[in-house]
């Protein structure tokens, strides 16, 4: 009997971490950078610069990938203008790299031809050509089933929230998720998802939430934004009415891909 019970019990504990690995998450930092118009160029290349140092990272698997993102408006007075995101397996991967990345000696691996003189050069010249104006720590909560993959040129739409009650992500997945599902199989947009922020926290932090949808192009995006985004019937928008209610809608954002690393 005690034998029966310890082979039931390496099963289900089996069973767990299999279940785990399929569901694992992902841990995303986002950081926001003010770019003045004089310091464009300068921005490019540092940021091509740093393509070559995530890839070893992508390589060491320290990251799992990392993105570039040019924003929509873009105005010096309408706050960044570009985004970085990298993407981690797990959330102390993540801690760990924000506390204590050995920039010199991903460097060194990604750039073996460049003398520390000159990688030392584009660091300083990281420092100058933007204002890194905040970050923020992501965990991903759900998402559209499809077979998306990015690619530089993809456009998305950052819905930036934050909720008045604990049930707003319970909305979003059984209200909201089912019609970004059907968008996404009507070909009508690419792919959805939910992030909750993990910093910062507290009562007084910006947001608690992106909901994110990706498009193919400007002008998939163009044509969802002029209502080809698909019917709801009467019982679907009451509970969309009432969903709202569990969210303040705090500014959307629109990005276009324009590095990646995988």
């Amino acid at each position: 009997m005690k034998r029966i019970l310890t082979l039931t019990l390496i099963v289900f504990l089996a069973l767990s971490l299999k279940a785990q690995e399929n569901d694992a998450k992902e841990y995303l930092l986002f950081e926001f950078m003010q770019v003045p118009d004089e310091n464009g160029s300068d921005y490019w290349d540092v940021e091509s610069f740093w393509s070559g140092i995530h890839q070893q990272r992508v390589a060491d698997k320290s990251i799992i990938g990392w993105d570039l993102w040019s924003l929509v408006p873009s105005g010096t007075k309408q706050g960044s203008q570009f985004l970085t995101v990298t993407i981690f397996p797990s959330l102390s991967a993540m801690l760990n790299a924000m506390n204590s990345l050995d920039v010199m000696g991903y460097a060194k691996k990604a750039y073996p031809d460049k003398t520390d003189e000159e990688l030392g050069a584009m660091l300083t010249k990281t420092v100058k050509s933007r204002d890194m104006a905040h970050q923020v720590l992501f965990v991903g909560v759900d998402q559209t089933k499809d077979d998306f993959k990015m690619k530089v040129g993809t456009i998305v739409t950052l819905d930036i929230m934050k909720k008045l009650d604990d049930s707003y992500e319970k909305v979003e997945s059984e209200i909201f998720k089912p019609w970004h599902q059907q968008m996404v199989e009507q070909g009508k947009k690419a792919h959805w998802g939910l992030l909750r922020t993990i910093l910062p926290a507290g009562s007084q932090a910006y947001a608690t939430n992106i909901a994110y949808s990706f498009y193919q192009n400007m002008n998939q995006l163009a044509e969802f934004m002029e209502g080809s985004g698909g019917e709801m019937d009467m019982r679907t928008k009451l509970a969309v009415s009432k969903g709202l209610e569990t969210r303040e809608w705090k500014e959307m954002r629109i990005g276009r891909l324009e590095m990646m690393v995988r």
